[in-house]
């Protein structure tokens, strides 16, 4: 009506209604003017040409890494709900996820090291890996992860790659230091992504919607790609945690995503059978073979984040935790000889995933010393540096002293027994309250000035006995 009048208004002559609505859904399909924001935004970053395709020959030889926030909402370390953020890298020629890490709010640089280190090593090979399965099949209702046997199966038919050439946005995450040096050691080549155009990783964006809606819509606590999909407190219906999520996503890669057929895997021999990623990958290395590079132990823990610590009478004192083996006991207070950034330290590799054990290099002997947690005998499974993050800051807001058997009794309680209502409430309130002190703020202010933080008093002969598992279990069956 509003352009009928302005068009009376001018004296102009006005078609019919008909022709005007063609003329509308004409203009509909070409700029979508009546659809939602994302749909003009992703129309607007399309490129004034044709796109172009390629077509790599090998496995390997292009590689696409993104992140991506997923529409799930998991209950974080400190009781409250939040949604996740994925990283992800697939290779082009066979469609095969190498890896996927999930973490919450945002994906940082340690992390896209991290996602290299997995991208090449089993998942049975990677440290602490065995034992968060084991944890969470035992935590979780029968049949949603598969037993040992199967497992090894689906593992051992999953390709390990070994990336050439990898094309990445512009994150801070993948323009850091840390992933380039990763990088660098291993040979890859960089190509960065046109800002604000996802068709240049187009295969990396059609996985991410595959994960959703072949995996993470089938979870409680599904938030829909809008607000209109959503219900109405998804936040209330989170059940899964940070780890869980993880196990199962690792799981639905190797057991579901590399063994379903996809559209775009075809070869010329057989041009009307779709393959799976795991069939193409050996199609194509009948035809151009990859040299057989399977990362052991060592190689896994070469590409982990480095820090830099000495060696105490006690150990090592990393993150406010007491590492220690029998081989650390001929370089106690002893200088490493390391020229700068190490300063005399020793180099120090760690998982911030799995915070169990961090290694330590032993330059003079050409090894790797795997030094554990004095207290690990004590918690239920392996946590990551954000439940560690979360325990010293319930003790530091409680007033407790930051020991050992307190600091393992709250990793026992985050991992073990689900937050109730009110604790999500406090949570929340803390998180969002006007001048409330930042988590890392909270931690850092209980610490004493230095290079290491204050360490903690460990307590070996007094147990702490884990919370039982059951209790999340009934949980989750009576809400399913």
């Amino acid at each position: 009506m509003r352009v009928t009048h302005a068009a009376q208004d001018n004296g102009w002559e006005v078609p019919s209604r008909a022709t005007l609505y063609r003329i509308l859904r004409k203009l509909e399909r070409d700029r979508s003017p009546f659809g939602s924001a994302t749909t003009r935004r992703s129309k607007s970053n399309r490129p004034d040409r044709a796109w172009g395709t390629r077509h790599p020959q090998r496995p390997g030889e292009l590689v696409e890494i993104d992140s991506t926030p997923l529409d799930l909402m998991v209950i974080y370390p400190d009781g409250s709900s939040g949604r996740i953020d994925v990283t992800a890298a697939v290779d082009i020629a066979t469609r095969t996820v190498l890896a996927v890490i999930a973490r919450p709010v945002a994906t940082k640089a340690v992390d896209a090291a991290v996602l290299l280190a997995r991208a090449m090593t089993p998942l049975t090979m990677q440290p602490g890996w065995p034992e968060s399965l084991a944890y969470s099949r035992s935590i979780l209702p029968t049949g949603m992860l598969p037993d040992d046997a199967e497992v090894a199966a689906q593992v051992a038919a999953k390709p390990v790659i070994v990336p050439e050439s990898i094309t990445m946005d512009r994150g801070r995450a993948f323009k850091s230091t840390t992933f380039l040096s990763a990088c660098e050691r291993l040979q890859i080549n960089l190509t960065l992504a046109a800002p604000r155009t996802p068709t240049d990783k187009p295969h990396i964006e059609s996985f991410f919607w595959g994960l959703r809606t072949g995996f993470v819509q089938h979870l409680d606590g599904y938030v829909g790609p809008n607000v209109v999909q959503r219900g109405k407190d998804p936040a209330e219906q989170a059940i899964w945690t940070m780890a869980e999520v993880q196990n199962l996503m690792d799981m639905w890669v190797v057991g579901v995503y590399q063994n379903r057929t996809q559209e775009g895997l075809r070869i010329a021999a057989m041009p009307k059978r779709k393959l799976t990623p795991n069939e193409m990958y050996a199609a194509l290395a009948s035809v151009a073979p990859q040299a057989s590079v399977t990362f052991e132990r060592d190689d896994y823990i070469a590409l982990l984040p480095v820090a830099y610590r000495s060696i105490q009478p006690y150990g090592i004192n990393f993150d406010g935790l007491h590492y220690t083996a029998p081989e650390l006991a001929e370089y106690r207070g002893m200088s490493s000889g390391l020229p700068a950034p190490a300063s005399g330290k020793w180099e120090v590799r760690y998982d911030p995933h799995r915070m169990n054990r961090i290694w330590v290099r032993d330059h003079v002997k050409g090894r790797w010393i795997e030094a554990t947690w004095v207290m690990n005998a004590q918690v239920s499974a392996p946590f990551s540096q954000d439940v560690l993050t979360a325990a010293k800051r319930v003790l530091t807001r409680t007033g407790n002293q930051l020991a050992g058997k307190d600091v393992a009794e709250q990793i026992n309680r985050i991992l073990t027994t689900p937050a109730t209502a009110k604790e999500r409430s406090a949570s929340k309130r803390s998180r969002t309250a006007k001048g409330s002190v930042p988590e890392e703020l909270e931690v850092a202010a209980s610490r004493p000035s230095g290079d290491d933080p204050a360490p903690l008093r460990a307590v070996a002969d007094e147990p702490v006995p884990p919370t039982s598992p059951p209790r999340r279990v009934a949980r989750r069956v009576d809400e399913d």
